[in-house]
């Protein structure tokens, strides 16, 4: 392909090989594939870029001319046409699989490999931080400007949180942890409720309730104990609210932005690659996701703690990639003796891998049937450990934070 053999000329000529590296190269390369291999060889062996002559002893049948313009620029030209070619690619083999295997498995396939492409279409990105002083400097008078003790991030609405951690800022990674049945989904949803009310438009994919169960328990959470009705009310259909329960919604949904919700419901895979499309497809400010271990892996893990691993990974590129902070529900099975407190990093599996990946570990503990839920942090980038009380009855939806811990 001619953009592989101008860029591979231009590399040749300007011996530039870092520049190369770092702009990720070597994920255009199709049919001058053993060149670049070449090269990568060379370089390891010597700390050079071969000259024309060895190249060309190795391989006769490549052309060689000169390339006028900068490095950058045919790598910029190699990355769009080699993206092009790929696409076109991967456009035309599920367009095959339609016909030979039905539109569920095409569509998994066209999901899967677009994920990748867009990961070769990425790079990290590299910063000179003593040259970029100015950046850092208008950034943080901009960030200044809306008040020294205004919330950066999306609020959370509860107050050690949003004071001490800031909120939910883009490319948050945050892991709601606790023992089966304590009420992780409860505040999962209260912190989704939250930054509704706040102005924010959540997106919740769950693959443990259906559509109507998670209506009646947001509409629980935003009555916050108002008196118009309990959950209860909503799940046994009590008619004597049906008409007071109309004029709240319409009062509370009408012309307002939107909650978008996800179900398992004519799902029949649930993996990153679904997330991804989600988030491509309503752009939403915050993601929650309930529960971990209900997705499946798209990358294909051999067992449940690499697949555990995997999605960790991917969740918290995710958030980094699209600038949107995730809160991940994640459970921990319960041993004797253990339900007195909340769980520890170290009582999950996987729970190295979520160190790594984590902004913030909360970890959540309840006495059954009790409504004082506690809650604290096992891992905190960027503030100092807390805690906090929750006061809450989930029958009729009023919270409050008590104290902190």
């Amino acid at each position: 392909m001619n953009y592989e053999v101008k860029l591979l000329n231009s590399l040749i000529q300007s011996n530039d090989y870092v520049t190369a590296v770092n702009e990720g190269v070597e994920n255009v390369f199709i049919e001058y594939r053993d060149v670049w291999n070449f090269i990568v060889q060379h370089y390891d062996e010597h700390k050079k870029v071969p000259s024309k002559e060895t190249v060309k002893q190795h391989h006769p049948e490549f052309e060689f001319f000169s390339t006028p313009e900068p490095l950058k620029y045919y790598i910029d030209e190699a990355k769009k046409e080699s993206l092009a070619y790929q696409t076109r690619l991967l456009v035309s083999k599920t367009n095959g699989l339609l016909s030979e295997v039905g539109p569920k498995e095409a569509l998994s396939y066209l999901m899967e490999n677009t994920s990748a492409l867009y990961k070769y279409s990425s790079n990290l990105k590299d910063t000179n931080l003593v040259g970029e002083w100015k950046d850092r400097a208008s950034d943080l008078r901009t960030r200044s400007e809306r008040g020294y003790n205004e919330l950066q991030g999306i609020p959370s609405g509860i107050n050690i949180i949003d004071k001490q951690f800031g909120g939910w800022q883009p490319g948050d990674f945050i892991v709601l942890l606790g023992w089966t049945g304590v009420g992780k989904s409860f505040i999962a949803r209260l912190f989704a409720v939250n930054a509704w009310k706040a102005g924010y438009r959540p997106l919740i994919i769950s693959l443990e309730m259906n559509k109507q169960q998670e209506g009646q328990r947001l509409d629980t959470l935003l009555t916050n104990g108002d008196g118009t009705f309990t959950n209860s009310d909503l799940v046994r259909a009590n008619p004597s609210i049906v008409n007071s329960y109309e004029q709240w919604a319409e009062r509370t949904f009408e012309g307002k932005h939107p909650i978008y919700l996800v179900t398992s419901e004519g799902l029949e895979t649930a993996d990153q690659n679904m997330v991804q499309a989600k988030i491509d497809q309503y752009k939403p400010d915050i993601v929650i996701l309930d529960y971990h271990g209900l997705f499946d892996d798209a990358s294909g893990a051999r067992n449940e703690t690499e697949k555990a691993k995997n999605l960790s990974k991917a969740f918290k590129r995710m958030a980094v990639k699209n600038g949107v902070p995730i809160i991940d529900v994640a459970a921990v099975t319960m041993n004797e003796g253990h339900s007195e407190r909340p769980p520890e990093l170290e009582e999950v599996a996987w729970s190295k891998q979520l160190a790594y990946d984590a902004d913030l570990v909360l970890a959540i503990q309840r006495e059954y049937n009790s409504d004082l839920f506690q809650v604290v942090s096992r891992k905190v980038r960027r503030s100092t450990q807390f805690g906090f009380l929750l006061r809450w009855n989930l029958e009729t939806g009023k919270w409050a934070e008590e104290w902190d811990i």
